[in-house]
């Protein structure tokens, strides 16, 4: 671990902490892996861009993760929109439909 030049050293380094397992499941990561960086403390939330609040994730923990950890919601709109994003499907309103694995108004 940490020894292959083509890996970044934060990544490394972060493989080492975590003696070579995933923080969300435990697991070893293997070489098939899409391993991903996550903020412990989403920023979203307040955590700092440093090395204490970094973790290393498999993709789908990563996804996993992101669901459940507040990082999603967000404090004021910033963007004009008055939508929300439904956390169910089955909270989804009557006037949408999903068309090629979008979810769209159907007018």
């Amino acid at each position: 671990m940490g020894k292959n030049p083509e890996m970044p050293k934060r990544t490394a380094s972060l493989l080492k902490k975590q003696k070579g397992k995933c923080a969300h499941c435990g697991l070893f990561f293997k070489d098939e892996d899409t391993i991903e960086l996550d903020h412990i403390i989403p920023k979203s939330k307040g955590g700092k861009n440093e090395y204490k609040n970094w973790q290393l994730l498999h993709r789908h923990c990563h996804d996993e993760k992101t669901r459940t950890d507040g990082s999603l919601e967000r404090s004021g709109n910033k963007t004009g929109c008055n939508s929300t994003i439904p956390k169910q499907l089955s909270d989804i309103p009557s006037n949408y439909r999903w068309i090629n694995d979008m979810l769209v108004t159907a007018y």
